[in-house]
């Protein structure tokens, strides 16, 4: 049989080709020929990853003043992650000579090879390695940073995209109506970041760097190119930190008159209390938003007793409508049932995907009031406006025009619901997914039809009742379905009546 060159297919297949191809395979595929370099560069500099240090950002400002390779740069995704170095505060803090090679060991050496128990020897090129590092991070002062970053910007003249990140995950597409994640990896990235270990480690020594994101707003603001920018993404900052800083940044920074998607994900919260008016601001200004989604990790049970709740009405406005939303996306956030439904009804006529995870419809109080011992349960209504899963499901098929609906977490109502939902067993899978109550749920909300939903009378409850003597249900009655393990209560999210005399705050 014979040979063919690759180079001889034709240029459709070699674009499908590389289209699927990680970052070093498309290096290597670049070199190979002067057409497979035209095929295989433009995937490979669609995103440009950037990381802290003179070094990085070297690279990026020749791709910069390249007339070709800078045609191609899309999206800019910063890494901020910056080593540990409590070698070099010891050693200033120490009087007279010091080894910065056994302060190195004793302070910032890595936990593997610390286990390790390696001889001096075979430790001295990892702390060469490490100083290099360290090196390349104090060569990048923060002046230094700012006005490459502007001078990179304005030598983009593609560039639409910004993405903060301290694990580097991929573009920005807005949903396209397909059963795709809203960010698709386009181009593989070869990062040893998927330990979790590792990204608990990398957010604990990285809690203040959510100043990084404002410096890709303030930069492309100093390069004139905010009108430019369409996408933005962010994850793993702090809220609190991060609205800080963004008080403190330009205004005219978070004018991003033609953005088009935003995703944004705080998935800690060591700030003192939460805010979200820079968020406002940034979304208030962006009249042509078509993507939404928002991750805010301040909700950690459904028990509505937890303050310091990230709320949608913290960071939208009652009156906010954005024309051409598509797609909305919200996890781990407390809203009304009043407010979401207000927002769902006014981006109606737009909105065709919707996903809610881990959403606790809030009954209204923000204190249990449980002064008197006495008091029965049943009587304390005070001004709450307790909401229904159930009748949110009956709200979405009748007032919106859905092509694809996703459900996942504990969805609650701070009462008497808590549905755990989320994806089938597949190693004892024993039916298919549009059996499950949950694909029957959601494509019944898009495609109507007959309701999955069959609400048990109580003698024929399957699921065994719990004694609510102990559930703040405040006299509703706790509502039964057939369940499966795709859908079903959590009886451990309920909320509990409060002990007075319990240490326990919550």
């Amino acid at each position: 049989m014979s040979s063919h060159r690759l180079d001889n297919l034709p240029p459709e297949i070699l674009t499908a080709i590389c289209s699927h191809l990680p970052r070093s395979d498309l290096q290597r595929v670049r070199f190979s020929s002067r057409k497979l370099n035209s095929i295989a560069s433009p995937f490979l500099f669609r995103i440009a990853y950037l990381k802290v240090g003179i070094e990085s950002f070297k690279r990026l400002q020749n791709i910069s003043n390249d007339a070709v390779l800078s045609n191609y740069v899309r999206v800019i995704s910063y890494d901020p992650y910056t080593m540990k170095n409590t070698t070099a505060r010891v050693a200033a803090e120490t009087a007279g000579p010091v080894d910065m090679f056994e302060l190195w060991k004793m302070y910032d050496i890595e936990r593997g090879l610390r286990r390790s128990k390696l001889p001096d020897e075979r430790l001295r090129p990892f702390f060469d390695r490490w100083s290099a590092r360290v090196a390349d991070l104090e060569a990048l002062t923060p002046l230094l940073e700012a006005e490459m970053l502007a001078e990179i910007m304005s030598r983009l003249p593609m560039l639409h995209a910004l993405q903060y990140d301290l694990f580097a995950t991929g573009e920005f597409h807005p949903y396209s109506g397909e059963e795709k994640s809203a960010w698709e990896v386009s181009t593989a990235v070869n990062e040893d970041t998927s330990s979790s270990r590792r990204r608990l480690q990398r957010q604990n020594e990285n809690r203040h760097q959510e100043r990084a994101f404002w410096k890709l707003l303030h930069a492309s603001y100093a390069a004139c190119r905010t009108k430019q920018v369409r996408k933005i993404k962010a994850a793993d900052m702090d809220l609190g930190f991060w609205d800080l800083a963004g008080r403190k940044a330009f205004p005219q920074s978070m004018v991003l008159p033609n953005l088009i998607g935003i995703d944004l994900q705080f998935e800690l919260s060591y700030g003192n209390g939460s805010s979200g008016l820079s968020l406002k601001h940034i979304l208030a200004n962006a009249p042509l938003l078509q993507h939404i989604s928002l991750t805010i990790k301040t909700l950690d049970s459904t028990s509505y007793r937890y303050n310091q709740h990230a709320r949608i009405s913290d960071f939208i406005a009652e009156d906010q409508c954005w024309m051409d939303l598509k797609h909305l996306s919200f996890e781990h956030l407390v809203t009304t049932d009043a407010d979401l439904r207000s927002l769902l009804v006014r981006h109606q006529k737009s909105l065709r995907s919707l996903e809610l995870k881990h959403i606790l419809l809030h009954p209204g109080d923000s204190i249990i009031r449980m002064d008197d011992d006495e008091e029965d349960p049943k009587d304390r209504k005070g001004n709450e406006e307790v909401g229904s899963w159930l009748d949110m499901i009956e709200f979405l098929r009748t007032n919106l025009s859905l092509n694809r609906m996703k459900f996942g977490g504990v969805l609650a109502n701070g009462r008497n619901e808590a549905w755990k939902v989320g994806p089938p067993r597949t190693d004892i899978l024993q039916m298919p997914h549009s059996s499950l109550l949950k694909f029957k749920i959601e494509n019944y909300i898009c495609k109507g039809g007959k309701s999955p939903i069959d609400r048990v009378p109580q003698d024929r409850v399957m699921a065994e009742t719990p004694k609510n003597n102990n559930f703040d249900t405040r006299g509703l009655q706790i509502p039964y379905i057939w369940e499966d393990e795709t859908w079903r209560l959590s009886v451990v999210e309920l909320p509990r009546v409060h002990d007075p005399n319990s240490r326990d705050p919550f």
